[in-house]
């Protein structure tokens, strides 16, 4: 007798990708679906504590095998998404999959020196010690764009050259298009801003605020403000960090992504220009307006159980919503080296409570989540 069965994908073996996997294959097991999981890499990479790993050089911190987070039932398909319709998709290989459903969890695109595993593949080792390299050499690092990765890199480079830089050895520039550090989009307060700010400045980081820098076309690493290139700040190692690039893979649908690149999506997941309703997306390449790990539980629970509704009963199945950040402030610890943090946490109808600096290096800098980077991806 021959089962019919049904294949699930997911793209991007990120904390979302891999969870979704896990959780749909404990679900629906093996019997009548097929649960495949596509990435570029037989590892995955824990991006909250990356920002440590040029300093560190620990890499079991943020990065592990992927078979020993992935449940054993789960296809893996080693390869990168070339393009995808409603139907399949094929990889780079030229190898076409066809879908029942499809979920894409491939996440962003980070500059460097954080990156991402769609760009380094397994060697990255590699790519950090290259990176540590470059840094430790700099004698003037500058970073264009002061939004939370950056400070956190910053915060981690004080730690590790805090002499340097105070008798000038090593300098460490930023330039911010606002007149605090960390984005002006409405999810930090201004109270945490101005603890970011004044902490990288009181530990000796130019900072330049108010200010829109431009690599020259014609001197490397120089930094032009403005229209006028007598105004420049020169330095030995630039990384450009204004937003996060969202890994969208190549397609034809109209209206998929909005102005910034996003994915659009329904608050259920479901992808908003396919009809079909048979393709969800969930993490850093969707347009929701919070990307962190505060809603993970919530998230993969309602991405799970609105992908079995799907099935089970196809365009006629009422589908759940999932709890966002949708205005407002948002639950955020900024980690400035193992030893300083600063955090807020926005409470209904009482307001944002900002964070004591000692709680926050312990639940957060002190290790930067590494000790539930597992589980993370797990469960």
């Amino acid at each position: 007798m021959t089962i019919d069965t049904k294949t699930i994908i997911v793209v991007g073996a990120g904390v979302f990708g891999v969870s979704a996997a896990n959780h749909l294959f404990r679900e629906l097991g093996a019997t009548t679906y097929k649960i495949k999981l596509i990435t570029a890499s037989e590892y995955v990479y824990f991006l909250p504590s990356a920002v440590r790993l040029m300093i560190s050089k620990d890499y079991s911190s943020s990065i592990l095998p992927l078979k020993k987070v992935l449940d054993d039932g789960v296809q893996v398909v080693k390869g990168k998404v070339a393009s995808f319709n409603p139907k399949d998709l094929v990889l780079e290989s030229g190898e076409v999959a066809k879908f029942d459903v499809l979920i894409l969890a491939t996440g962003s695109k980070w500059p460097d020196p954080i990156s991402s595993t769609c760009e380094f593949g397994d060697n990255y080792k590699m790519h950090f010690e290259k990176e540590a390299s470059r840094i430790a050499d700099a004698n003037h690092i500058l970073f264009i764009g002061g939004g939370f990765v950056n400070c956190e890199i910053v915060g981690e480079l004080i730690f590790k050259y805090e002499d340097e830089i105070r008798i000038g050895k090593k300098s460490i520039s930023i330039i911010h298009n606002s007149d605090k550090l960390l984005p002006n989009s409405g999810l930090y307060g201004d109270t945490l801003r101005e603890k970011v700010t004044n902490h990288l400045a009181d530990h000796g980081i130019k900072l330049y605020l108010n200010t829109v820098g431009t690599l020259s076309s014609t001197t490397p690493n120089r930094i032009i403000f403005g229209e006028s290139a007598l105004e420049h700040v020169d330095a030995d190692l630039v990384y450009k960090g204004v937003g996060i690039s969202p890994n969208v893979p190549l397609n034809s649908i109209s209206n998929l992504c909005d102005n910034k690149g996003f994915i659009r999506i329904e608050k259920n997941f479901q992808v908003k220009a396919i009809e079909e309703g048979n393709v969800f997306a969930i993490g850093d390449v969707t347009n929701f307006r919070y990307h962190g790990l505060f809603k993970r539980d919530n998230w993969i629970d309602v991405l799970t159980r609105n992908v079995m509704g799907f099935l089970n009963e196809s365009s006629k199945a009422n589908l759940i919503n999932a709890s966002s950040y949708e205005s407002g402030h948002v639950p955020s610890g900024v980690s400035l080296g193992p030893n300083v943090g600063f955090g807020q946490l926005p409470v209904p109808l009482l307001g944002t409570f900002n964070l004591p600096s000692f709680l926050v290096a312990r639940a957060k800098s002190k290790n930067l989540l590494s000790d539930k980077m597992e589980s993370l991806f797990k469960n």
